[in-house]
């Protein structure tokens, strides 16, 4: 399938839970918890996932797929699988911002992506609130249909937004000195609690820059996608801080940028934070 099909059938897939979450978004009922109370999840997110599994794998068979809810790598028959260079791998968040959700603020969205070996070749993210829906495959990147670019505008006039610091980072006051970096740096710091809506804002080019440690190839997929294609850069950096140009859904922590200007200001924020292990093989690439 062509990068273009496959955004069709993620566009579809994240098109036919909208419903269902909108009907919940109402009364999201019953919370549970994962990690800890910074991490929850509902019926809702299960559900959501196993709809849009079922849509691409129907209309896609042969594809691999990485879910949140699931946290492993699935063929098909549901076997846990090792992606090879040649298989697409779908990367699926079928609520990102699930606190939102479950406070009643409109900021969450399902996120799907295609990843390629080294790439991430499609992606959609499609917030249902607001019946907004973010597309990236071979042809750029769009909103609504329309075609998106990142801003032209430095740092200081720009708005940035990430996840970080967050609640995962051990060592507190280098979060802190990398957050007075930004603070100092941009118009000002924007945390609205969507990493997929995060990096679709970078694309649009409402912000200059967005960035986050300890994620997960679920959340930052879609986002690389839409970046890369509205003209932005994307990095990645792994435990050691090393920088990937590839991977980069793969990698623990990333920056996705609108210009190298408002990259390196928020790659800066991140090298004021101490080591720590952050990354989960998903894909059996440490093996």
């Amino acid at each position: 399938m062509t990068p273009s099909e496959l955004a069709d059938l993620a566009e579809l897939a994240a098109r036919a839970v909208g419903p269902a979450l909108l009907s919940a978004f109402d009364d999201p009922g019953p919370v549970e918890y994962k990690r800890n109370f910074h991490d929850p999840v509902t019926k809702h997110d299960r559900r959501a996932e196993q709809t849009i599994r079922e849509q691409l794998f129907a209309g896609a068979p042969s594809t691999l797929l990485l879910g949140e809810e699931e946290g492993r790598t699935i063929d098909a028959r549901g076997r846990t699988v090792v992606a090879g260079t040649d298989d697409v791998v779908w990367l699926v968040d079928p609520i990102d911002g699930t606190a939102n959700f479950t406070s009643g603020l409109p900021w969450w969205c399902v996120s799907i992506a295609a990843a390629k070996g080294p790439y991430v070749i499609a992606g959609v993210i499609y917030q249902p609130s607001t019946n907004v829906l973010y597309r990236a495959d071979d042809t750029g990147a769009y909103k609504n249909g329309q075609p998106i670019t990142v801003t032209d505008e430095p740092p200081h006039r720009t708005l940035f937004t990430g996840g970080f610091p967050g609640e995962k980072i051990d060592d507190y006051d280098g979060a802190a000195r990398g957050y007075q970096l930004l603070l100092e740096g941009t118009k000002s710091m924007r945390r609205l609690g969507s990493t997929a809506l995060h990096l679709a804002g970078v694309a649009d080019g409402t912000f200059g820059a967005t960035l986050g440690m300890g994620t997960q190839p679920w959340d930052i997929g879609a986002g690389i996608a839409l970046i890369q294609a509205a003209g932005g850069l994307v990095v990645g950096l792994d435990d050691e801080r090393t920088q990937h140009d590839t991977y980069i859904y793969d990698c623990p922590h990333y920056v996705g940028a609108a210009n190298a200007q408002a990259c390196d200001l928020a790659l800066g924020a991140i090298a004021e934070v101490g080591p720590q292990k952050f990354y989960t093989d998903y894909f059996g690439r440490s093996s």
